[in-house]
């Protein structure tokens, strides 16, 4: 936990698919297989985020119950807006979100916690819409038409921010999610989003001292061949990397064609940066994904997606990852059947990448997971 300096404290990205109709013939790279070392201990911490696979209170519950067994760290992700307003004038939030933030914090008591927040729109070309008595609501009056770097969205940012903390007490924060999209959707916007960001790390670092605090980046797109604009990416991005206190990984490497055992795309990130790393959220289907709208097909299958989960908490353990968040614990296929005929169709990606299957059903990740969160976690001071 951090000490308070001065007075004695939805879904992912679904843009990023469009990459995929332009990498549909991408191929896959194998590699052979390791002998791997006996392991007895862990750095990392591992969770997941409290995603239901329904809108019941059955699925409520049953992903509570199944998150809090089967880690030791949640991740709490806000990406559907901010209480601008509210957070602009220090008024309370609305009813709904004060409700959920309060489901949320019974949840993690005695857990590890991530807590990641976001300035930017889902699209990640912009500022964020407004959550008010819903999520993703159109934006009040008084900010339309502002930049992120304006001074009303700064203090209101920073606010919100606070009273993240405040109402949390979170032992990480993310202030960023999937970042490096902005520089490649809108890379006007990057210099504005750039100085809300610094603002607001330096701010909460002064009240925070010892509190986390990082942006996170979408590893699949950072070495995603199919971008042009990649070497400016990471470019900008490698400088960013300044402003954190650690590196936060969004990585879903189907998205961009990578295989399955993305030895070389794990190995790159960690010389791309000496700072400390972390899988804020990830996931790998089970079964094949077909996009009509793309004319596109992912094949994939269970043993895929275990070897996805062999190969990253490998590298994890070498590595020394801090914490391990897969986004989805169970397959949302009830979830998805009440809302395919108003979701976008790519919100059918993440729909089987669950360590269960919609009914339930263990897979064989499943195995990997439990094989490592048995393992005796090795205090690292972190």
């Amino acid at each position: 936990m951090y000490k308070k300096a001065g007075k004695s404290e939805a879904f992912p990205n679904a843009v990023a698919i469009v990459v995929l109709s332009v990498l549909s013939g991408f191929c896959l790279l194998a590699y052979p297989s390791e002998r791997r070392e006996q392991k007895t201990s862990r750095s990392f911490y591992m969770g997941f985020t409290p995603f239901p696979w329904d809108m019941t209170a059955e699925a409520v519950d049953t992903t509570n119950k199944f998150i809090v067994k089967n880690g030791d760290i949640i991740a709490h992700h806000f990406d559907a807006g901010v209480p601008w307003s509210e957070a602009l004038d220090d008024k309370p939030f609305h009813i709904n979100l004060e409700n959920e933030w309060k489901n949320r914090k019974r949840i993690s008591s005695g857990m590890k916690t991530l807590v990641s927040v976001t300035p930017l729109n889902g699209g990640r070309n912009g500022m964020a819409l407004y959550r008010g008595k819903d999520e993703n609501m159109a934006l009040p009056d008084q900010f339309k038409e502002r930049e992120l770097n304006d001074p009303a969205v700064k203090k209101a940012y920073l606010n919100y921010c606070q009273r993240v903390v405040e109402h949390f007490k979170p032992d990480y924060l993310a202030i960023g999610i999937e970042v490096n999209e902005l520089i490649h959707h809108s890379p006007r916007e990057w210099p504005a989003f750039v100085e809300l960001y610094k603002h607001t790390y330096s701010q909460l670092k002064k009240a925070y001292a010892d509190l986390v605090i990082f942006a996170t980046v979408t590893l699949h797109n950072l070495t995603n061949r199919g971008w042009a604009d990649l070497q400016v990416q990471q470019d900008k991005i490698r400088e960013f990397l300044q402003y954190v206190d650690i590196v936060g990984i969004s990585y879903y490497p189907f998205m961009a064609g990578q295989s399955e055992r993305p030895t070389k795309t794990l190995d790159w990130i960690r010389k791309f940066t000496d700072k400390p790393l972390a899988i804020t959220e990830t996931g790998y289907p089970a079964e094949t994904i077909v996009l009509r709208t793309y004319n596109l097909t992912i094949s994939s299958n269970p043993a895929k997606q275990r070897t996805y989960f062999e190969t990253l908490l490998d590298q994890a353990f070498r590595d020394n990852y801090l914490f391990v968040i897969a986004f989805l614990h169970r397959d949302y296929d009830a979830l998805w059947e009440k809302i395919k005929d108003t979701a976008p169709e790519a919100f059918i990606v993440w729909k089987d990448c669950g360590l269960i299957d919609e009914d339930a059903k263990e897979r064989p990740a499943y195995d990997v997971w439990k094989r490592y969160l048995s393992m005796k976690r090795l205090d690292t001071g972190d």
